[in-house]
């Protein structure tokens, strides 16, 4: 892990540079241009408070009464959505920058970093436009916001172990990036991304805690919708994005030589 930090900060301008193609390149061609990374986000969203909201008749309640539906989804589905983006980047990373890693002289984790912070930078400003309502609406908590502080370290570390992982996984095996989505697909499902947890029968919900997922969307939560943060399931987050860092780190030090190999 320190070895890949330490790449990745000594070429810290190239990861910057990497990011700024990506996130030019995917508003390339269209007239309104990085207007859409404010636009896409916004109907999104709507469509998903829409649909969920009026037509499922979903309801998120606090304490004090208040409907704070539309900041619960947008509070779970932010961080999830970027989560699996960064995930099948990273599990298609090699086959998909085959020339670059084959023709230039530049790290794989460079390459991984400038893709992932790319996601992070679209999904910041959706989240960024979430905080702005809130704070207009005089909803956000603000006592809550260290929990965004911890939630944002969470995905992140969490994000790169997964993605150290799937890197090598996805070059040695090309069906690594459907079996990410595919996984991912069923933890949306698993876990309340979407509904409130109080919707599930209680021997369903008792197995929560040991979802990782669910600690980090709680504190993603907290600050837009003010409800509490369990620490046993934030602590149960830490303890696997700890394992995921290792792990990755582990096994991307040992199959990263023979990765331009593979390109």
């Amino acid at each position: 892990m320190i070895s890949t930090i330490a790449a990745v900060l000594h070429n810290r301008r190239t990861v910057i540079e990497l990011a700024r193609r990506d996130f030019r390149a995917r508003y390339a061609g269209s007239v309104l241009g990085l207007t859409w990374s404010v636009l896409e986000p916004m109907v999104q969203f709507g469509l998903y408070f829409v649909v969920f909201s009026s037509f499922l008749g979903m309801r998120f309640v606090t304490a004090s009464g208040v409907n704070m539906t539309g900041f619960y989804l947008v509070g779970g589905l932010i961080p999830y959505l970027a989560l699996q983006e960064m995930l099948v980047r990273a599990a298609g990373l090699v086959r998909s920058s085959a020339q670059l890693i084959r023709h230039v002289v530049i790290p794989v984790e460079v390459l991984l970093a400038g893709a992932l912070l790319a996601v992070l930078v679209r999904y910041a400003i959706a989240f960024g436009l979430a905080l702005g309502v809130a704070a207009a609406m005089g909803a956000l908590a603000w006592t809550q916001l260290p929990w965004l502080l911890v939630a944002v370290v969470l995905l992140v570390v969490g994000a790169w172990g997964l993605s150290l992982l799937l890197v090598p996984l996805g070059a040695f095996l090309p069906d690594v990036v459907q079996l990410v989505g595919t996984a991912m697909m069923a933890l949306f499902f698993l876990t309340p991304v979407v509904y409130p947890e109080t919707q599930l029968p209680t021997s369903v919900a008792r197995w929560l805690v040991i979802n990782p997922l669910v600690g980090l969307l709680d504190a993603f939560r907290a600050t837009l919708t003010g409800q509490s943060v369990s620490l046993v399931r934030v602590a149960v987050t830490l303890a696997a994005v700890i394992v995921f860092a290792v792990v990755g780190s582990l096994v991307f030090s040992r199959r990263a030589a023979a990765l331009r190999d593979l390109a």
